[in-house]
């Protein structure tokens, strides 16, 4: 089955800058060192550990990486000095971009809004993932699921809601609402007016509805007002995560979709009119202000650097059966070199995912702060366009990280609560838990070593002086940067890299600025904001002779579903901004393609063919890992408790944080 070219927005999960990466972890963490490929891993047991869905393994547990800061048995501090009111919950977070519903490409502080909000896979979706990473149904949503497999081989989730269901206006939560939400997001109409989504994927008559040639998707059924079914296409099983397939959320057909309504048959379902018309609405309107909301929290506003929210009356709980205990919750826009010092001074309640030594340090040192930790499910890294000159070449590629001394960034930001990684994996995955002494064999070392920098740009076209002919000579570059490679045509091996403002940017800077003249690389960096470093990384591919750069400084964490599919590797997804380094091999295809068509039983396997991904990955070297560390979500003593993980950001445990009372 040919699959759209879409990207499932969990990161595939986002794409986090590489200082904070989101308040909270994350579609995707490490403590200490970890395993020297090549050599003996002696990477410390990591306290949490992912699960991977349907699979029995060991639990990450809620002890937090720093002692004494149990969740599960706090205990009241003697002093306070919250400035915040005991009915409102207060978050710092770098800038935001707006979009507040799935869809859209964005940054996880923009995602945590949307979880709130309900348009994000957890709190009305009818599977959700759980703190330890496993993909459970949401009972609070769904009273039974039941399933059955037809002479054909297709497989059908037959979903019961719960009647209680109600949006934030009051209204019932219909099983139509649900449906619409697959078909919508599928929609080729929704496409064109610039969403994006994998809905649909997976699903029985996805392909026909998602290319347009059919109204009709033959996979949903809406069988009562509080029933449904989806059904996962025969060719797509076995598929190791099998129940994201049926991991859907609704949309409010009446403020969404108004006038339309679901039309279901034995053929499946379609809409009963033209929706093209009401979906630039819904893109110009309801994404950066949604009316209603189906999540613990209403959107009140927001203007550029603040959003408020407001509690939901009619939220029927979150998928442990919590209920929201703040009136208002409100995430704002605070500077990345105070927004600790802010949370000790008790001006704010939350700054998530820290990963700076000095902001934990000094968060511990505070009677006023608690420093909770856990592993992280991703990795700090320098993203390639892999399609362009002269990064386009791997030996390039290679020769730039054994330019960076990655230890010293290391050093510099983490100040020890972090360690390298050499592919793409972060530390609490339990696939490197299981793996992690294979992949310590089997992986080449990532390492400082400016000799072999320059012994992999000799392998390239950029062996020449500046006439294009004579042969550079290693022994005559200088740290003035006078004596650079060229290529056969003559032109200068230049970089450029466009970094947001970080302190792991800033280290990256110091380290090429330093090395790159020694092998007689010209590494030029820039420095942006957010947004455009996102814009320039997803979209370069697209701005021809404009184009302009070559490297991105960013992070990237897994979620409970880290399909290398949809996570940017696949062929399929070449010349679209999913595959946002525009890199892929056949033999990562058939990699990928094994490990995702397994049962979920199957797991010993697709840990193996996990270690063969990430040693074909490594070989093209498409982005350089920098590092995979531990969180420090830094919270007020205000706070009884904030039960995190590398899979449970704040907003989706929202409903089990609370407040000492005065």
């Amino acid at each position: 089955m040919k699959t759209r070219k879409t990207v499932a927005l969990l990161l595939s999960a986002i794409l986090l800058l590489g200082l904070l990466a989101a308040c909270g972890p994350q579609d995707d963490t490490t403590t200490d060192t970890t395993g020297t490929p090549g050599g003996t891993d002696t990477t410390p047991a990591p306290t949490p550990t992912g699960q991977q869905p349907g699979v029995t393994s060991p639990d990450p547990g809620t002890e937090p990486g720093d002692p004494g800061t149990d969740p599960s048995a706090p205990v009241r501090p003697a002093n306070f000095n919250s400035k915040t009111p005991r009915d409102t919950f207060v978050i710092g977070t770098p800038e935001m971009n707006g979009d507040f519903i799935n869809g859209f490409g964005n940054s996880s502080y923009d995602k945590a809004i949307k979880v709130l909000l309900g348009y994000y896979e957890h709190h009305s979706a009818t599977y959700y993932t759980t703190a330890g990473g496993q993909i459970a149904l949401n009972t609070t949503v769904v009273r039974n699921v039941s399933t059955s497999v037809d002479a054909d081989g297709n497989k059908t989730y037959t979903f019961d809601l719960n009647p209680d269901l109600k949006w934030s206006d009051g209204t019932p939560i219909t099983a139509d609402e649900y449906v619409a939400g697959l078909m919508l997001y599928a929609s080729p109409e929704f496409q064109e007016a610039g969403a994006s989504s994998a809905a649909g994927d997976g699903l029985l008559g996805g392909e026909a509805y998602i290319e347009g040639e059919t109204k009709v998707f033959a996979g949903a059924h809406v069988l009562g007002p509080n029933s449904f079914s989806l059904t996962i296409d025969a060719e797509q099983l076995p598929y190791f995560w099998e129940t994201s397939y049926v991991m859907y959320h609704p949309i409010p057909m009446r403020v969404w979709l108004p006038g339309i309504s679901i039309v279901s048959g034995p053929e499946g379902s379609s809409f009963s009119g033209d929706i093209t018309p009401l979906c630039a609405n819904i893109v110009e309107n309801e994404r950066y202000g949604p009316s209603v909301s189906s999540g613990p929290y209403m959107f009140v506003s927001f203007d550029g650097t603040t959003v408020l929210l407001q509690r939901n009356p009619y939220f029927a709980g979150d998928p442990e059966g919590y209920m929201p205990t703040f009136e208002w919750i409100i995430q704002m826009v605070v500077s990345d070199v105070t927004d600790v010092d802010m949370v000790i001074a008790g001006d704010l309640d939350l700054s998530g995912g820290n990963i700076e030594g000095s902001k934990i340090e000094a968060a511990k040192a505070s009677e006023f702060a608690v420093a909770y930790s856990y592993l992280r499910a991703g990795y700090g890294m320098l993203a390639f366009a892999c399609d362009y000159p002269p990064v386009d070449d791997p030996n390039v590629r290679w020769a730039v990280s054994c330019m960076i001394d990655r230890n010293a960034i290391i050093d510099h930001v983490l100040e020890g609560y972090g360690g390298t990684v050499d592919a793409a994996y972060g530390m609490a995955q339990w696939t490197y838990q299981s793996r992690r002494r294979e992949i310590a064999q089997r992986l080449q070392p990532i390492a400082f070593n400016l000799d072999r920098a320059n012994d992999f740009l000799d392998q390239t076209d950029w062996v020449f002086e500046a006439d294009g002919s004579t042969p550079f000579d290693r022994s005559k570059v200088n740290a003035a940067g006078t004596y650079m490679r060229h290529n056969s045509a003559g032109e200068m091996l230049v970089i450029h890299h466009l970094s947001a403002s970080t302190s792991v940017g800033g280290a990256i800077e110091s380290e090429v600025i330093k090395n790159s003249p020694m092998i007689g690389m010209k590494y030029e960096l820039t420095h942006g904001d957010f947004n455009d470093l996102l814009d320039n990384y997803y979209f370069g591919y697209e701005l021809g002779p404009d184009r302009y750069f070559h490297a991105f400084n960013l992070a990237s964490n897994y979620s409970a579903v880290p399909d290398p599919y949809w996570d940017s590797w696949h062929s399929d997804m070449l010349g679209s901004w999913e595959n946002s380094s525009q890199y892929a091999t056949p033999e990562l295809d058939a990699i990928i393609m094994e490990m995702r068509s397994l049962d979920p039983s199957e797991t010993e396997r697709h840990a193996d063919l996990w270690v063969e991904f990430q040693v074909e990955w490594q070989r093209g070297l498409p982005q350089i890992p920098l590092y995979s560390n531990e969180y420090f979500d830094i919270y007020n003593n205000v706070i009884v408790s904030l039960p995190t993980s590398p899979y449970a950001s704040f907003e989706e445990i929202i409903c089990q944080v609370e407040k000492w009372p005065e």
